[in-house]
């Protein structure tokens, strides 16, 4: 078995089981939790403090231990939060697992993509990790068929327990099962205490990110990410629930089907990202970018629950392009060394901005609108669009980046 199968096998195992709980988290929120649009996002902010305080220590976690034991130890954390998730329908428990949800990322953040690409030397990666991108959404594909059909034969908050503990199995086989040959460890120099050779560390990964454009570029296009990204999470499924009247027991069938023809119509997109964007990624995220503006403000204020239903479908496989494109301009511009810590870094930057985003847009959807808060996270993104487009320039008349 190669070592690409191996990522493949555990990156679309756990999407699975992930989307499992994604499918139906908005119908069990709103539906038997009853929580309101602004503690929607609250929770989603409460899982970003969690990945701003805790990604650089497991960053450094996994340059120091290793990769492979930093991503099954999140796994297992995943696995257990969505348990505790499922377990009480109430908002001081989500909340909880939500903040076990972003600890338990963390340590899979970054060390899953250092431990692949140190695993290939670095090369290869523009295809695995497209690949991996698409075998990812096939696996979310058949996870709302998994998820719907546990959520009709018995609840939704079922669906959600039993992803929780076929995670914490997935933990167990990864440990036991995925290899990790080429992992070095970042070493003490003499006379270094804990603290000193931690701030070593992180300022060779921050050296890393400073001095190479499109890396610095990709920092800044993060934070907006982050910064849009997480009211448009927490808000498109009450803007279908509230906004277009579904009632709970339609809701299951409606959002497998929204997340069936989205992954799918992001397996194709990212098919021919793969076929037709060699070596011009930038311009591929600046365009994508773009069109994610237009599709994200038509989807809030169509009023044509069809056409919403379309827009939604473009928006959501044109914001799943961004990540595997990313982690390719990233991973094939960083050293091996610290590489874990400075893609948690980076990460950080994401968990930063969607804390930053996340509570204005839910008071701007609690005191106007959902659509209004829709529409603010899509304005959000025009910076994204703008350091891009600079970046394509500085790549045109550059060959050092």
């Amino acid at each position: 078995m190669t070592i690409q199968r191996y990522y493949y096998a555990l990156t679309s195992s756990r999407a699975l089981l992930i989307q499992m709980v994604f499918t139906l988290n908005a119908i069990y929120y709103v539906s038997n939790a009853g929580l309101n649009p602004l503690e929607l996002v609250l929770i989603g902010t409460i899982m970003e403090v969690s990945v701003l305080l805790f990604e650089m220590p497991t960053g450094l976690f996994a340059d120091h231990f290793g990769r492979k034991k930093s991503l099954v130890l999140g796994t297992l954390i995943l696995g257990v939060a969505h348990v505790v998730e499922g377990s009480t329908p109430e908002f001081w428990a989500i909340a909880l697992a939500s903040a076990l949800w972003g600890f338990g990322w963390t340590f899979i953040s970054g060390a899953e993509q250092a431990w692949i690409a140190d695993e290939l030397d670095g090369k290869d990666l523009e295809r695995t990790f497209l690949r991996g991108a698409q075998f990812t959404s096939f696996a979310r594909f058949l996870g709302i068929g998994v998820s719907v059909g546990v959520a009709t034969l018995y609840s939704p908050q079922v669906s959600i327990i039993v992803a929780g503990a076929l995670l914490i199995v997935v933990a167990g086989i990864a440990f036991w099962k995925v290899p990790e040959t080429k992992f070095v460890p970042v070493d003490r120099e003499a006379g270094d205490n804990g603290f000193l050779h931690m701030v070593k560390t992180l300022k060779t990964a921050a050296n890393q990110v400073k001095g190479n454009t499109v890396l610095a570029t990709i920092a800044f296009v993060t934070l907006f990410i982050g910064l849009a990204s997480e009211g448009f999470d927490r808000l498109y499924g009450a803007h279908f629930i509230v906004d277009y009247n579904l009632e709970e027991e339609k809701a299951v069938v409606w959002f497998g089907v929204l997340y069936a023809v989205a992954f799918l119509l992001n397996m194709l997109l990212l098919k021919i990202v793969e076929v037709r964007v060699k070596h011009r990624l930038g311009t591929a995220l600046m365009l994508i970018n773009l069109l994610i503006v237009f599709t994200m403000i038509g989807f809030a204020w169509v009023g044509n629950v069809w056409i919403a239903v379309a827009l939604y479908w473009m928006t959501s496989a044109l914001r799943n392009v961004n990540y595997p494109l990313i982690s390719v301009l990233t991973n094939e511009r960083l050293e091996s060394k610290g590489r874990a810590t400075a893609l948690s870094m980076i990460g950080q930057l994401d968990a930063f901005g969607q804390i930053a985003g996340g509570p204005l847009v839910g008071l701007l959807a609690l005191y106007t609108s959902i659509a209004g808060g829709i529409t603010s996270s899509a304005i959000l993104i025009l910076p994204v669009v703008y350091f891009l487009w600079k970046m394509n320039h500085a790549i045109k008349t550059s060959k050092t980046i």
